[in-house]
């Protein structure tokens, strides 16, 4: 699969809600011999689900994660996929960037197209407060279920109270891992 093919595809479908598009030349092999293109694209959060279901209909697609960082007013979220995986003609990266308003971090799930979203989806769940409409489960993965803040969230209030008690609590248990051993 060629990675035009993959942008024509994306444009037809999503239209205005594929925005800025870009194929990004990035070097691949021991000696960077080859050259491969990834594209990158904004769309808008409602449109997620048919980006992915789009990139589905084109061949194997395989989730490698959703990262996001705050990044001020809005959260960013960044869809990293490969289209066409694990196929003879090769796969194609696309990045999907996406901004959650901080007032209203929801956006839906894509769990109902690729259900190794999951994970990935509750991380941001716990660590950025973005709420995934739709997703099957909303247990967290690495924090504890009650945990009252969103360590990666500037704007968390509790986050410095935490850190504190956390480096704390590491003060209290320095040494103990070890001495039963």
């Amino acid at each position: 699969m060629k990675a035009e093919q993959v942008l024509n595809a994306l444009k037809t479908a999503l239209g205005e809600n594929f925005r800025n598009p870009e194929l990004r030349p990035r070097p691949v092999g021991v000696a960077k011999k080859w050259t491969v293109e990834e594209i990158w694209a904004e769309v808008p959060r409602e449109a997620i689900p048919q980006a992915v279901a789009t990139l589905k209909s084109l061949g194997p697609l395989h989730i490698s994660i959703i990262s996001g960082h705050d990044a001020g007013e809005h959260i960013e979220l960044l869809y990293h996929l490969a289209v066409g995986f694990g196929t003879e003609g090769g796969e194609v990266m696309v990045t999907l960037r996406t901004h959650v308003p901080k007032n209203d971090p929801t956006v839906p799930s894509i769990c109902g197209i690729l259900p190794g979203a999951e994970t990935t989806e509750r991380e941001k769940i716990e660590f950025l407060g973005v709420d995934f409409v739709g997703i099957p489960r909303r247990d967290h993965v690495f924090l504890p279920d009650d945990l009252p803040v969103h360590p990666w969230r500037r704007d968390e209030p509790e986050v410095e109270k935490f850190l504190h008690r956390m480096v704390e609590w590491e003060k209290g248990h320095e040494g103990k891992e070890s001495a039963g051993s």
